[in-house]
């Protein structure tokens, strides 16, 4: 009896699992579907939707597989390799996240794991065949997922995101143990080597899986747009102005940039931003100004407003503005307080910019 409501939970636990990863998948769509028309890549979001929905649909397959085998003591040709090949189009997904964050393997790894799904409805017939094919083509893409984020994690991340990014490549190594977890061998060597009953083994699995798969959704979920990986190549200009609107520091962060006049620019954007401010009549301060390709994001200090000019208003810049207008006024305190247009004062703000935008 009690192996019968272990089976029973454990036939629950997958219907639970498919509904957290197919909400996952809605929240992708949607955030996809937000950010339609606003020029963003939205690729590695559909590959994400797709890891997630497909994963959803492989559990619901692998539930009434193991029905049959439980009721009827036969494994359904048609339930195991639905929910094989389901396996097979999230693999797929996450692959391809894996190779557009990366940029440098040309989605070879994509490729291949589509071919090892086309191989697998055309040349395999049984169940054993499918299971010991999968148990060779799945680790190779995994790894090659684990390779790919874990050199953009090195690579193109630093602060927040690396931070992000690690939180997310350890919930997916955590995510495929359980995976293995669920699957024939890994309910056997559970059983063998600790005594766990396989319904036992697949319950403690779903809950792993649904534990590492909201953690990893959560992560990516964070991201605006994963261009976040390649946000030093968005950086233009950024001023530093005071509040009569003179330029107090101004850097470049365009080698051979055309010479032009900070002041000039910096009295363009303060006047902009008074203009801006009186005509919505809003009491926050404005934070963003979008014009097509190029993005003025501005943060405010007691004595000085940061404008940064970018390509695309990315969430970690807002983070970096945040900590340069600290440490500035931090630094320049005294200066700040009582300052009559001296701009040499401010030259160590070019190391200061360096260290926080590096």
């Amino acid at each position: 009896m009690t192996i019968d409501i272990l089976y029973f939970s454990a036939f629950g636990m997958r219907f639970i699992l498919f509904s957290s990863v197919t909400f996952l998948a809605i929240l992708f769509l949607l955030k996809i579907k937000n950010a339609r028309n606003s020029g963003i890549d939205l690729s590695p979001f559909i590959g994400l939707s797709i890891f997630f929905l497909s994963f959803g649909i492989s559990r619901i397959f692998f539930g009434y597989s193991d029905y049959y085998m439980l009721e009827f003591s036969t494994e359904i040709l048609s339930l195991y390799k639905g929910g094989v090949l389901s396996g097979y189009l999230g693999i797929i997904g996450v692959v391809f996240l894996s190779e557009k964050m990366l940029g440098k393997t040309k989605f070879g790894f994509t490729i291949f794991s589509i071919i090892g799904c086309i191989f697998c409805i055309v040349f395999l017939h049984t169940p054993d065949q499918i299971r010991w094919f999968t148990y060779i083509a799945m680790p190779i893409s995994m790894m090659a997922v684990v390779a790919n984020i874990s050199i953009s994690l090195i690579l193109k991340t630093s602060g927040i995101i690396r931070r992000y990014m690690g939180l997310a490549l350890l919930s997916l190594m955590l995510f495929s143990v359980f995976v293995v977890a669920d699957t024939k061998v890994g309910q056997e060597f559970a059983y063998n080597l600790w005594g766990l009953p396989i319904a036992l083994t697949i319950i403690l699995a779903e809950i792993g899986m649904i534990a590492t798969s909201t953690l990893l959704g959560f992560c990516f979920l964070s991201f605006e747009t994963f261009t976040e990986f390649g946000w030093k190549d968005k950086l233009k200009e950024l001023f530093i102005i005071a509040p009569s609107g003179a330029t107090l520091f101004h850097y470049s962060f365009i080698k051979e940039a055309r010479s032009r006049d900070p002041d000039l620019i910096t009295s363009g954007l303060t006047g902009v931003k008074g203009i801006l401010g009186e005509m919505v009549q809003s009491k926050k301060t404005l934070k963003v100004v979008d014009h097509q390709d190029v993005k003025i994001i501005f943060e405010y200090g007691a004595h000085a407003t940061l404008a940064l000019i970018a390509q695309e208003n990315l969430r970690i810049l807002h983070s970096k503005l945040a900590t340069l207008s600290t440490q500035f006024e931090n630094l320049f305190q005294d200066v700040l307080s009582h300052w009559v247009g001296e701009t040499e004062v401010f030259l160590p703000s070019k190391h200061l910019i360096e260290e926080i935008f590096k």
